[in-house]
């Protein structure tokens, strides 16, 4: 594990170690009150990153952490206590347990739904066997030296590749390679812009990195720029946003707002552009870069994960060569180079016709899950929002009374505050869609849920 996932995903200590998980929690989550500590946490257990059994802090432990009372984490535990998420044992302390078995009725559940975390369908996945074997043929496999992007998987990005990148790398994932990209682009304890809403595996990148985040405002069509000219005027070493399906909002950026972007960039030359492409092929559009038009300033970090599984092990990074560089200083005392077994099996994956028929079956799989979900709540009016990608965005009365109600029917549901920059906008919830039925009737079901959530 490299020294940048060490700090994503420290170890948990259930048993023994309250100290380190009171100081874990204070790194990851927020604290503008007793709310935003409930749906901090909520999320992390929601998420799998707090898993069933995990012992909590005390309160007493906790709240010096977060600069905050000891009366308002208690409050926070009992909000959570009433959601079904945690329960306090006389001897083993309080801890996360499982929202599904938790029925105030005495009915037998129903079937948890994970409708929170952002899981593919694994089913879907193509078989990595002869991409592997491919792999494990290249010419270059056990040389000393490094490569940190094989020429045979540069061949096989740059016909999909937005611009012509100054050089390439390759991450260890796509969380990896944007926090390194994030990390060359502005270092830590900075100003940065991000779009607002957006990923919170993009917020808690941020957060490992200490940076001050100034929310850039989004419309159907991205970023906006009178919002970024605003942001730009905090003098921020980064922007950061995503090109196309976008999370939560599901938007692409077209040639048009790019255009705009770019020219309020044009007048802070010292504003580097991180690009984060989480979904790959997965994706309907081929959005447009900032790379063809800000070349000397831009990273687009390109994620496979999603579309050949996370053992792969291999995110594709290509912009300027000053950014490069420094992300491969970044790696030299870690895992200085991604394995060559696994670039050539991208590679191999990326260029087989078998493969390219598998993942145009998956991604119109995915489509018709979010697609049908979304007609549904729109009959139900639930003006939930998402053209691509694998999640909806669905605006509710009150968000936390429409988790806690949807928990009760066995369906977990991500917050929609944990994707905000500063001050939210209206009540959200951020739905995953890449595990859902295909059955009629089990949709339908869902979608009444969310309904009978808003009364």
């Amino acid at each position: 594990m490299t020294k940048q996932q060490t700090r994503l995903h420290p170890p948990l200590d259930s048993d023994t170690g309250q100290l380190a998980e009171a100081d874990w929690l204070a790194r990851y989550v927020q604290t503008d009150g007793g709310g935003h500590l409930v749906n901090s946490v909520r999320d992390l257990i929601q998420s799998g990153r707090l898993q069933i059994g995990a012992r909590l802090p005390t309160v007493r432990m906790l709240a010096p952490l977060l600069g905050i009372s000891p009366a308002t984490v208690a409050g926070a535990w009992s909000r959570l206590r009433d959601m079904g998420l945690i329960e306090t044992r006389r001897r083993g302390g309080t801890v996360v347990i499982d929202v599904a078995a938790r029925n105030p009725s005495g009915q037998e559940s129903a079937p948890s739904r994970d409708l929170a975390q952002g899981l593919i369908d694994y089913a879907l996945l193509p078989d990595l066997g002869p991409a592997l074997l491919a792999g494990a043929r290249e010419s270059s496999v056990h040389h000393a030296s490094k490569e940190h992007a094989l020429p045979s998987l540069v061949a096989a990005v740059t016909p999909t590749w937005p611009f012509r990148p100054e050089a390439w790398s390759t991450a260890g994932s796509r969380t990896e390679g944007t926090l390194l990209a994030i990390e060359a682009a502005a270092g830590t304890d900075c100003v940065v812009a991000i779009e607002s809403p957006t990923s919170p595996r993009l917020l808690d990148i941020c957060a490992t990195l200490r940076l001050r985040l100034i929310p850039v405002e989004c419309d159907g069509n991205g970023p906006m720029a009178e919002s970024l000219c605003a942001a730009l005027a905090e003098h921020p070493a980064a922007f950061v946003y995503q090109p196309r399906a976008q999370v939560p909002l599901g938007h692409a950026v077209n040639a048009a707002r790019l255009a705009e972007l770019a020219r309020v960039l044009a007048a802070s030359p010292d504003t580097q552009i991180i690009e984060d492409d989480f979904i790959g092929p997965l994706s309907l559009v081929t959005a447009p870069s900032m790379g063809a038009l800000l070349p000397s300033r831009t990273l687009l970090v390109r994620g496979y994960c999603n579309t050949y599984g996370i053992d792969l092990r291999t995110c594709v990074i290509g912009g300027a060569t000053r950014l490069v560089d420094k992300i491969r200083r970044l790696r030299s005392f870690g895992a200085a180079m991604n394995s060559r077994i696994l670039q050539g099996a991208l590679a191999w994956l990326l260029l087989d016709e078998a493969t390219g028929q598998v993942v145009a079956r998956m991604r119109e799989r995915y489509t018709q899950r979010r697609m049908a979900l979304k007609k549904l709540l729109h009959e139900r009016g639930l003006a939930a929002q998402g053209d691509d990608g694998l999640n909806l965005w669905v605006p509710v009365s009150q968000e936390e009374t429409a988790i806690v109600a949807l928990a009760r029917h066995g369906i977990s549901v991500g917050s929609g505050s944990r994707c905000h920059v500063g001050s939210k906008r209206g009540e959200f919830l951020r739905v995953s869609t890449a595990r859902l039925s295909e059955h009629p009737v089990e949709l339908e079901h869902i979608a009444d849920c969310f309904a009978d959530s808003q009364l």
